[in-house]
């Protein structure tokens, strides 16, 4: 089954305000946003400048052959791979000719929501559209950020690798890539060592970013990540929670 976003698509060039007549408009606030190390107005110009240099050069080396759909991931938990997601989602969205899908594929610890301060009443996500549950356009968020979607996971499972493994998650996958000329679609995935999810996910994406922490990710969990990535086409590295003096 091919799913439908339910979205309403702007209506010529992507500069244009989008009006959301299925999708749930959540306002996130500026404060929690601020909290979670989200870039907001009053954010410090060198953080805004350094995720508007990763979506430079994200969009300059993948837009002309139109790899949209890009995975986050890191070598192991906690090293800022989520924070990193979003705020590059939310930088592509403010591009004039682009939108973004920011989309929580890490079944097994979803943060998007919360870093976000979206969906908090809302008990359904990704998950239950992988077991058939529910559709897209049911699910998808706007946190109140223009030409941005949210599609969350609220519920933990360790069935994760079964159901990114799913007809329904590459269906869907090909779907986000193929629907929306002007749209940047950002994974955000569990982390590459010790589990198998990130693996298969790889296969479904034109594009790997690979979040490394400062002072904590070692050169080898680096190199084995890479290695166990394969043949995937990891598009660059990040070096995450770098002070800059």
């Amino acid at each position: 089954m091919t799913p439908s976003t339910g979205e309403t698509q702007l209506v010529g060039e992507a500069t244009q305000k989008p009006e959301y007549r299925r999708t749930q408009v959540q306002e996130t606030s500026n404060l929690h946003m601020e909290r979670n190390r989200l870039l907001t107005d009053g954010s410090a110009q060198h953080i805004r400048d350094a995720f508007n240099v990763l979506r430079a050069k994200l969009l300059q080396n993948t837009r002309k052959e139109r790899l949209n759909t890009i995975m986050v991931t890191s070598p192991r938990r906690r090293e800022g791979k989520t924070i990193v997601a979003t705020n590059l989602a939310m930088a592509i969205a403010r591009d004039a000719r682009q939108t973004a899908l920011l989309v929580d594929v890490n079944l097994r610890w979803p943060g998007v929501a919360q870093t976000l301060g979206v969906c908090r009443d809302q008990q359904t996500g990704i998950e239950d559209y992988l077991i058939g549950q529910t559709e897209l356009p049911e699910l998808m968020v706007n946190p109140g950020i223009e030409k941005l979607v949210v599609l969350p996971a609220c519920q933990a499972t360790t069935e994760s690798a079964d159901l990114l493994s799913s007809p329904r998650m590459h269906t869907m996958v090909r779907e986000c890539k193929n629907r929306y000329p002007d749209r940047y679609v950002i994974f955000d995935c569990p982390h590459v060592l010790d589990m198998p999810d990130a693996l298969v996910f790889s296969t479904y994406v034109d594009g790997v970013i690979l979040v490394v922490e400062e002072g904590k990710t070692s050169q080898e969990d680096i190199r084995a990540s890479i290695d166990m990535l394969g043949d995937a086409n990891i598009i660059g590295v990040v070096l995450n929670k770098h002070v800059t003096q």
